[in-house]
């Protein structure tokens, strides 16, 4: 892939779209899990960083935890709408091409084919935003002397490119 160059704000942005899932029915939850984690993701990681992708996390959630956070909720007054997706893929990149390159690749959606038996294509969510950190490592960052974000505007940085 030819570098191209990157605007500032694509340089001090980095961008996470989230898409969350259930799995089949009758898909057992370990299965999916060996599934993601045996077969497809080390395929979808030559093909993400061939792009540029900065990230890929997979954010399990098992019964078990669901009924965890619930529990928890509802310790707290149920204030929350707690999600109930077995999974979800998170996708960390600066430029929104990317996702375009990746999307269009043959051996992705070729990959994507292989979910059929594992995960629904119903009531699937998205989401798709900035992140700013301000704890890694234990440590306070991005954060200057007087306490103020190290970020772009808010302009700026909400902006979509």
């Amino acid at each position: 892939m030819a570098a191209t160059a990157m605007s500032e704000t694509q340089e001090r942005r980095l961008l996470r779209l989230t898409v969350a899932h259930y799995r089949k029915e009758d898909c057992a939850e370990e299965d999916l899990y060996r599934w993601a984690t045996e077969v497809y993701v080390p395929q979808a990681v030559k093909i993400h960083t061939k792009y540029g992708l900065e990230g890929y996390v997979i954010h399990n959630s098992p019964a078990s935890f669901r009924g965890a956070a619930k529990a928890f909720n509802a310790a707290r007054g149920d204030r929350w709408l707690v999600r109930d997706h077995d999974f979800q893929v998170e996708f960390y990149f600066r430029d929104p091409a990317v996702l375009a390159r990746i999307s269009a690749d043959p051996e992705f959606q070729a990959l994507q084919k292989t979910e059929a038996p594992y995960v629904s294509g119903i009531h699937v969510e998205a989401s798709l935003g900035w992140i700013e950190t301000y704890i890694q490592d234990g440590k306070v960052v991005n954060l200057s002397d007087d306490g103020k974000p190290c970020y772009l505007s808010w302009a700026t940085m909400s902006a979509v490119s």
